[in-house]
């Protein structure tokens, strides 16, 4: 996918559209600790856009039963309507013009997004593959238990999210965030990050390595197979590492904004192509070979070098 492409402007005064606060949403998706937060964050202060940060019980409502890989047939009309009516409620509240919203998650699940929002802006990001895994697992083994570890404010979002009759479908994971550890851990391995289809057997089959592999694999390839059947206006591929300048420039191209002196001054404040290989440097051999025997077919495919 050619980043530095030109792409027609989405002004948001062409049509009358442009002021329904559902109009042309922006969704950024990726694999876990791929750069979904860093290029959320930075786009998030835009004078326009409403940054919405993984609402995961809203995009699950109607589906609780099921993983993350949902498909299109599971976007039926009342999941629509609940999805596009909390999301809606968020933008006019926040007071701005257009939704941006981030949920590493719906790299499992495109198609079902496109569905909920069928003009919605794809902005797929990528990272190191082989960092992203090494981090990823850090997660989980920092932050799958325990309500420390929740970010800042996550506790009431999800508590808006989710109604008293949604309670049994999360039961595990309210007694690994709300008991002491060593209790929480009787009940087995909590989850962290996209649900793939039947992980907690995968979890007592495989390392935690592995899992982590199968997580980031199945993010990118679904979202790539799914992304490079859109029309090129609506599904950009960027990489953390090769983010520039000009590249953000791109990014407001595509998305069809202004260029906004908050978001310049966020990037160049936070930005360090460095980081999206720092984890690598750091890991053993052994962990790098386990890694690409998942991995490896991904990583060609997506046009990384082999370390």
């Amino acid at each position: 996918m050619n980043q530095l492409m030109s792409f027609p402007r989405h002004s948001m005064n062409e049509t009358s559209n442009a002021f329904d606060p559902l109009h042309r949403p922006i969704i950024i998706l990726g694999a876990p600790r791929s750069g979904t937060t860093f290029l959320g964050d930075i786009l998030g202060v835009h004078r326009d856009l409403a940054y919405l940060v993984e609402p995961r019980l809203v995009w699950r409502y109607g589906n609780d039963a099921k993983s993350d890989m949902l498909r299109r047939e599971d976007a039926r009309e009342e999941v629509c309507r609940h999805i596009r009516g909390s999301f809606a409620d968020f933008v006019r509240r926040a007071g701005r013009r257009r939704l941006l919203e981030k949920t590493p998650s719906n790299s499992l699940r495109p198609a079902f997004v496109d569905a909920v929002f069928p003009d919605c802006l794809f902005i797929h990001i990528m990272r190191s593959p082989i960092d992203s895994v090494l981090s990823i697992r850090r997660l989980w083994l920092d932050h799958a238990s325990g309500i420390r570890t929740i970010a800042k404010g996550r506790v009431s979002q999800r508590a808006g999210e989710i109604s008293p009759m949604r309670l049994p479908y999360y039961w595990r994971e309210l007694v690994h965030r709300f008991l002491p550890r060593p209790v929480a851990r009787l009940f087995g391995q909590n989850i962290w990050g996209p649900r793939l289809p039947a992980i907690n057997c995968l979890l007592q089959e495989v390392d935690l390595l592995d899992v982590c592999a199968l997580q980031w694999r199945s993010c990118i390839e679904s979202t790539k197979h799914f992304g490079e059947r859109l029309p090129e206006d609506r599904y950009l591929e960027i990489r953390l590492e090769d983010l520039s300048a000009q590249h953000l420039g791109r990014l407001f191209e595509f998305c069809g904004i202004d260029s906004d002196s908050a978001v310049w001054e966020r990037f160049h404040r936070d930005h360090d192509p460095s980081l999206a290989h720092a984890r690598r440097a750091r890991a053993q051999p052994q962990e790098i070979d386990r890694i690409l025997e998942w991995i490896e077919p991904t990583m060609r495919w997506i046009g990384y070098d082999l370390p």
